[in-house]
C-alpha cells in the first residue's frame, strides 16, 4: 500500500473528525449513566455507518450498550482497535457547554479518556478504507471500562475477548502520552473491609465501646505502609464511619484500591489483605473483607514488545516522532485483549494530561498524528 497517500488522506481529512469527538465529549457519559452512554453510542453508530462501516450493537441493563464497527468484515484479520465511551466526570464539572476549544487545545470530559480514541480509530480506519486496505478492521467500544468492567460483568469481558480472538494485534486508543505507547498495565483488585466495633457513649462510657474507626485506622496505615514504588500499592480512598460525634463507633468501612503488576501479585495482595484484616488493634472488633473488583494486569510480553516495534518503526520512518514503550499504573480493557491471546498495545489515543480531573485537555492535532501512526502501522503490517 501507499502509505504517503493514507497519511495525505489523513491530513486532508482529519479536521471532518473533530466534530465527531467535540459531540460525544459534550454528551456528560459518567459510567453508570446508560441513557447518556446510549446516546453516545447512538451518535457513534450513526457517524460509523456514514463512513460505510458494519455496526453490530450489543444491549446491556446496567451500563450503555457496547458497539462493534467492522471493515471488510469477511477478509483476513488485520488489527483491531478499542476505545471507551465512558468517563469519570460528574454532570456539570467542567460547565456548558462541557467542550470548549482555543487553538490547538480541547478541554472536557472524556478528550482524551477516552473519547478522542474513538475518533483516531474511525479516521484510521476511513484512511485505510480509502486506500485499498484489504484486512478485516474492527473497533470495539465499551462503556463501563472506568468502573473495571463491573456493570457489563462477565458478558461485556467476554464481548470484548470473544471480539478480538484472531486478529494480528490489537491497538487500544487509551489516553495518549506524547512520544510514548503502553506495552504493560498494572491490574487492579479492589477490595472493602467492613469493621464492627461496640457503640457507646462517648462521654459516659467511652471505655465501653470498641471503635470501628480507630481499628480501621491501624488497619489502613498498616496496608498504605506496604504500597512499594514500581510495585504494589495500596491506596486506602473511601472511608465511611460512625454516626454522630458523641458515640464511639460501631462500624466503618474503607475501600481500597491495589495495583499489582502481575498475576501472581494479586494474589499476594489478596492474602496480605486478609492478614491484615485478622489482626486486632481495637479489642473484640471483627472485620470482614469482600471484592468489589478485579481487573488482571496487562503484562509486558515479548509479544506486546514485538507489535509496539512495528509501531516505533513505522513512526520513525515517516517522521511520526520518536517512540519508546512505557508502562502503566492505571488498568484498561487491554487486560482482556492479551488475556485473550493477542498482542496489544496500549496509550495510543488522542494526547494530552489531567484525566479524571477538571482540568482534562488534549492537543487537537493529536487526533491526526495518532491516525497517521495506526493506518500506516496497519498497511505495513
Amino acid at each position: 500500500m501507499d502509505v504517503r497517500k493514507i497519511l495525505d488522506y489523513i491530513d486532508a481529512n482529519g479536521a471532518d473528525y473533530i466534530s465527531l469527538w467535540r459531540d460525544v465529549c459534550n454528551i456528560e457519559s459518567k459510567s453508570g449513566d446508560k441513557a447518556a452512554l446510549d446516546r453516545v453510542a447512538d451518535t457513534v453508530e450513526k457517524y460509523a455507518s456514514s463512513l460505510g462501516f458494519a455496526v453490530t450493537r450489543k444491549p446491556f441493563e446496567k451500563t450503555g450498550d457496547f458497539l462493534m464497527i467492522d471493515m471488510n468484515f469477511a477478509a483476513p484479520e488485520g488489527y483491531v482497535f478499542l476505545a471507551h465511551m465512558d468517563t469519570v466526570h460528574d454532570k456539570g464539572k467542567f460547565g456548558y457547554p462541557p467542550v470548549k476549544i482555543s487553538g490547538d487545545i480541547m478541554t472536557g470530559p472524556g478528550v482524551i479518556d477516552c473519547k478522542g480514541g474513538i475518533a483516531v480509530a474511525l479516521l484510521a480506519m476511513k484512511a485505510l478504507a480509502e486506500n485499498g486496505y484489504d484486512r478485516h478492521l474492527r473497533l470495539i467500544l465499551t462503556s463501563d471500562e472506568e468502573v473495571s468492567n463491573t456493570l457489563g460483568g462477565k458478558e461485556g469481558i467476554d464481548f470484548i475477548m470473544n471480539g478480538v480472538r484472531g486478529f494480528r494485534g490489537a491497538f487500544n486508543c487509551e489516553v495518549g502520552v506524547d512520544g510514548e505507547a503502553l506495552v504493560a498495565r498494572k491490574g487492579i483488585l479492589r477490595v472493602r473491609l467492613d469493621i464492627t466495633g461496640k457503640a457507646a457513649h462517648s462521654g459516659i462510657a467511652y471505655f465501653e465501646g470498641r471503635s470501628a474507626v480507630r481499628e480501621a485506622a491501624y488497619k489502613i496505615i498498616r496496608l498504605e505502609n506496604a504500597s512499594a514504588d514500581g510495585g504494589t500499592t495500596y491506596n486506602c480512598a473511601v472511608i465511611h464511619g460512625g454516626d454522630t460525634a458523641n458515640i464511639v463507633p460501631a462500624h466503618c468501612s474503607v475501600v481500597v484500591d491495589i495495583r499489582v503488576r502481575t498475576s501472581e501479585d494479586m494474589e499476594n495482595a489478596w492474602e496480605f489483605v486478609n492478614t491484615v484484616a485478622a489482626e486486632k488493634n481495637v479489642a473484640d472488633t471483627e472485620t470482614a473483607v469482600s471484592i468489589i473488583s478485579r481487573r488482571p494486569p496487562m503484562v509486558r510480553t515479548a509479544e506486546n514488545e514485538a507489535l509496539f516495534e512495528k509501531l516505533k518503526n513505522v513512526s520513525e520512518t515517516y517522521c511520526l516522532g520518536a517512540l519508546k514503550a512505557t508502562e502503566s499504573g492505571g488498568g484498561s480493557d487491554s487486560a482482556y485483549t492479551q488475556l485473550a491471546g493477542v498482542p496489544t498495545v496500549c496509550g495510543l489515543g488522542t494526547t494530552g494530561n489531567y484525566c479524571h480531573t477538571p482540568d482534562e485537555y488534549a492537543r487537537i492535532s493529536s487526533l491526526s498524528d495518532r491516525a497517521k501512526l495506526l493506518a500506516a502501522t496497519c498497511a505495513l503490517n
